[in-house]
């Protein structure tokens, strides 16, 4: 499955805004992205489905908790 690799503090300055939180560096395999790619239409409001959702979210907010 996926594996998040860093969670960093980042401050980040765009043209019009500032952004201070977390950078989250997120490793997918080729296979995985492709399977993923697979399955979403992003015309389709209901895609990708939500296991796939839910396992995406459990992801980044497992990596955000870690990080506190």
């Amino acid at each position: 499955m996926k594996a998040v690799d860093q969670v960093n503090d980042e401050n980040m300055v765009f043209e019009n805004f500032q952004i201070n939180g977390k950078k989250i560096s997120l490793h997918i395999s080729y296979d995985e992205i492709s399977a993923l790619l697979s399955m979403y239409d992003p015309d389709d409001f209901n895609s990708p489905d939500i296991v796939t959702c839910r396992a995406l979210a459990r992801l980044i907010l497992d990596a955000l908790k870690s990080a506190e």
